[in-house]
């Protein structure tokens, strides 16, 4: 063999061995065991049990055909349908060999091997299997990274809209997008100490999330106008109305220093930006998640900022932003969110 082959970690993955002789299995480890990783089992009824204990380290199964509870291509039929990627190839004697034919024609099976074997033979196809296994499993690793960068980018793209959408209506408001991105931390933050974790925040239904933007878009452009009114403490008090109305309970509201602390004992944060992002389909929950997301839009445009602290159930403080508030109107609004909203968004989300 080529130093470059020999270079190839053929352990990355297993095989898994299934014979009912134990001399067989002895004598496959004994060949193969230096050069790969083994596993084994006697009959196609363990090699299932072996196989779920270790499916995400098996690349190929190499299997007899003729064993005592199920045969070979029994086995692996029960496996097929859920583990199409990996390698099968079946030992089998030459009196066998139609079904070890019709296996491979069904393309359930990669090869067949007749007994007794042709040793340099079977080692290179033993190398080839694995080779075209982990070059397999490395593009679908990278296909699956590349389909999540796309879907964060439209993920936070979705959130983002949302800053655009008081543009379109000719809504006059400031910091949208710091309201909305904070909103996104609180929820964010919320689901992290969950038992859900946030792993379920990056699969929305990408077939029903565009028409649900559309229509939350919308109750924004509604909502928001009557948010708008009063000054900052004004505004603050419509935040809790908001929060109890979304299921916040034991919600107080007292001064914090420089700033106002809302604490209660249950968080609706992360089921509220469920509700955003078209995974959650009761009505209620998406007019609760505008209402308080127009309530966070009044706060900021008001002057405010809202930083969730750490703690039990929710622990929001709300103070007032030290930055000039700066000249805006609809053609820097509709710029500014192509790129820095965007991006304002993707790092509250986690995703940068």
């Amino acid at each position: 063999m080529s130093n470059e082959i020999d270079a190839y970690d053929y352990q990355r993955y297993a095989i898994l061995f299934v014979d009912d002789e134990a001399n067989t299995r002895k004598y496959f480890r004994r060949l193969f065991g230096e050069k790969f990783r083994i596993l084994e089992a006697e009959d196609g009824v363990e090699a299932l049990t072996v196989f779920r204990q270790h499916a995400n380290d098996i690349g190929i199964i190499v299997t007899d055909q003729r064993m005592p509870n199920e045969t070979g291509v029994g086995f692996l039929s029960k496996i097929a349908d859920q583990y199409p990627d990996i390698i099968k190839i079946l030992s089998t004697a030459y009196s066998d060999i139609d079904a070890a034919i019709g296996s491979v024609n069904q393309g359930g099976i990669f090869r067949y091997m007749t007994k007794p074997w042709d040793i340099p033979q079977l080692e290179v196809t033993l190398r080839r299997a694995m080779e075209f296994f982990t070059v397999k499993r490395e593009r679908d690793a990278l296909l699956g990274a590349k389909m999540q960068a796309m879907g964060n980018v439209l993920l936070s793209s979705r959130l983002a809209s949302f800053a655009l959408a008081p543009v379109c209506a000719g809504i006059q408001v400031n910091r949208a997008a710091e309201a909305i991105a904070s909103f996104v931390q609180t929820g964010v933050a919320g689901r992290r100490t969950g038992s859900d974790g946030d792993s379920a925040l990056r699969s929305p239904d990408w077939t029903k999330l565009h028409a649900k933007q559309v229509q939350l878009a919308g109750s924004i452009e509604t909502q928001l106008p009557p948010a708008l009114n009063g000054d900052l403490s004004a505004r603050t008090s419509a935040l809790v109305a908001a929060l109890e109305a979304a299921g916040a309970t034991g919600l107080t509201s007292e001064a914090n220093g420089n700033a106002t602390r809302l604490a209660g004992n249950v968080d609706p944060t992360p089921v509220l930006l469920d509700a955003l992002l078209g995974r959650n389909e009761d009505a209620a929950v998406a007019t609760a998640a505008v209402r308080v997301l127009c309530a966070y839009i009044a706060v900021y445009d008001a002057g405010g900022v809202v930083r969730r602290s750490r703690g039990e159930g929710l622990l929001l403080d709300i103070t007032l932003s030290t930055a000039a508030p700066k000249p805006t109107g609809p053609g820097t609004e509709a710029a500014k969110w192509l790129i820095d909203d965007d991006l304002l968004i993707s790092a509250a989300l986690g995703l940068l």
